[in-house]
């Protein structure tokens, strides 16, 4: 039987398939019809997938969609910055993340701000 929360997740690669632990995903940015998946250890892969089935395929854990571009992994969230120009997630100290202004209220309730 599948669980249907993943563990793990398995992305084809120019050398085959590459399984990844959906734990060490930091965040997924979009660029058209491909998705590159950032992970902890600073290196990412670009996959033939585009967000929203990353959006689905997480919807049960911790991830959220910040912005049309990005899903977050909220386990790295440390912080909302916000200045004139907007409102950014601050992850692992080091990678900001613009959160849109339409889904800077959905942010805010799922987090209980």
């Amino acid at each position: 039987m599948v669980n249907s929360t993943p563990k793990y997740i398995a992305v084809s690669v120019k050398e085959g398939m590459k399984v990844l632990s959906v734990d060490k995903i930091m965040y997924l940015q979009s660029s058209g019809r491909y998705t590159s998946i950032h992970l902890v250890d600073k290196t990412s892969i670009a996959v033939c997938k585009n967000l929203g089935h990353f959006d689905k395929l997480f919807e049960s854990l911790y991830f959220i969609r910040v912005h049309n571009s990005f899903l977050i992994n909220v386990d790295y969230l440390e912080t909302i910055v916000k200045d004139g120009g907007g409102q950014y997630c601050l992850l692992n100290k080091k990678i900001m993340i613009p959160i849109s202004n339409r889904k800077f209220s959905y942010v805010k309730e799922y987090l209980h701000y």
